[in-house]
């Protein structure tokens, strides 16, 4: 069973602003966006097919949450590249073509999308802070040996749990950039807790320094607009 943490977040980590969302974002080239949506949110009373036909049906919780990750998506695309851009795929979007580079991570409830211009590689993850794992047995086979002994050294349970994901989110997010990248040099990881209970690590290489916008997405916000008579 998951042990939900009401510790606040580890000294120094960045717990945002989110601001309401712009219809049409403008993202110069020392501009980073973040964009979350809370996949639990009352969903849209209709889904809406490509071919602009409706379902009624009810649905699963997870296959709910799904669908507004897809609709999460598609929104977000459309508001940078226009309408007709909304149904490509992240893969089809992060290119030269596009001018965007784009990373989307996803834990539970709780989806994120970084959007950056296409001068650098960005790599992002989110995990729900748990305490309920063997935490010093996974960074045996994870982490290296200066994480680990910080992990050692610190006795209490709850923050050595914010500590230990702290580093997992890092890891997998430079991971991340560094697999689009050949550079040698070290990502740039910012860390930030994007809700209570979660954590998440943005990694950037290369291109100019650049600072971090956060947006707050509503699927409810977008839904009537694109609904069928």
């Amino acid at each position: 069973m998951s042990i939900l943490l009401p510790l606040k977040p580890l000294p120094g980590l960045e717990e945002p602003l989110w601001l309401p969302a712009p219809d049409r974002p403008n993202l110069p080239v020392n501009e980073l966006h973040i964009w979350r949506a809370h996949l639990e949110e009352p969903a849209p009373s209709r889904w809406i097919n490509s071919d602009g036909s409706g379902d009624n049906c009810p649905v699963s919780r997870d296959l709910t949450e799904q669908m507004k990750a897809t609709l999460f998506r598609k929104d977000i695309m459309a508001r940078y590249l226009g309408e007709e851009n909304g149904d490509a795929s992240l893969s089809m979007l992060a290119g030269p073509s596009s001018g965007l580079r784009v990373a989307m991570a996803r834990c539970d409830h709780l989806a994120l999308i970084a959007v950056s211009r296409n001068v650098r590689h960005m790599g992002l993850d989110v995990e729900r802070v748990r305490e309920d794992i063997p935490i010093e047995e996974m960074a045996d086979g994870f982490l290296d040996a200066g994480d680990q002994w910080s992990l050692r050294i610190t006795w209490s349970l709850q923050e050595k749990a914010w500590k230990f994901f702290q580093f997992w989110t890092s890891n997998e997010a430079c991971a991340q950039a560094r697999t689009k990248s050949l550079s040698s040099h070290a990502c740039r990881v910012s860390g930030f807790s994007p809700e209570s209970d979660f954590i998440a690590a943005l990694a950037v290489e290369g291109g100019p320094e650049a600072g971090v916008l956060f947006w707050d997405w509503s699927s409810q916000a977008f839904a009537p607009s694109h609904e069928g008579p």
